[in-house]
């Protein structure tokens, strides 16, 4: 064998090798980073449960394929909770009540949109204590949602959204009370 030639078979096999490093490197990153923003999901819906009345209070992970993350039980409501990634805090837009757009900017003409929003929304739940409520994981650098054609306003938590509330992690994690606006209605 030439010369020229082992050195294209160490390269090729270098390369080969620092792509297989890559990739692991990609999918342990990304599995670690969903596995944080499920254990401070955790941390911060149980922050919010009252010490003085803990008894009436559950929280539950579901790991099955339900379309819901957590199913959070308070003394008015039971919630059932989805997680929404959006870990470039891009801005979320609800165009209607099962398609959720994620844009960079309000001039990003893409159609990048939320996964698996329509399964929660969909969910029909025969109990009158249940609400739905969706927690954006960690912020969006703002929630809009479409009333009309050419019409848009900023999501609150307590903004009604097709029967649901939105709400940011990071709003929840530094302002609790605001789980109490959602818990009122």
């Amino acid at each position: 064998m030439s010369e020229a030639l082992i050195s294209v078979i160490v390269i090729s096999s270098i390369l080969v090798f620092l792509i297989i490093i890559l990739i692991v490197s990609y999918n342990v990153f990304r599995k670690w980073r969903i596995s944080k923003m499920f254990s401070d999901c955790d941390k911060v819906l149980y922050s919010l449960i009252n010490p003085t009345c803990e008894n009436e209070y559950h929280l539950e992970r579901v790991y099955s394929k339900e379309p819901y993350d957590y199913i959070f039980r308070t003394p008015n409501h039971n919630y059932y909770i989805q997680v929404v990634p959006n870990f470039g805090a891009y801005e979320i837009c609800i165009n209607n009540s099962v398609k959720w757009q994620i844009r960079k900017s309000f001039n990003d003409n893409s159609m990048n949109f939320v996964p698996n929003v329509e399964k929660l929304m969909r969910l029909d739940l025969e109990d009158p204590k249940a609400k739905k409520l969706y927690i954006i994981y960690p912020n969006a650098t703002s929630l809009l949602k479409y009333i009309n054609e050419c019409e848009m306003i900023f999501v609150r938590p307590e903004t009604d959204v097709y029967g649901t509330n939105v709400i940011p992690y990071t709003g929840l994690k530094e302002k609790p009370e605001l789980f109490d606006k959602i818990d009122e209605i």
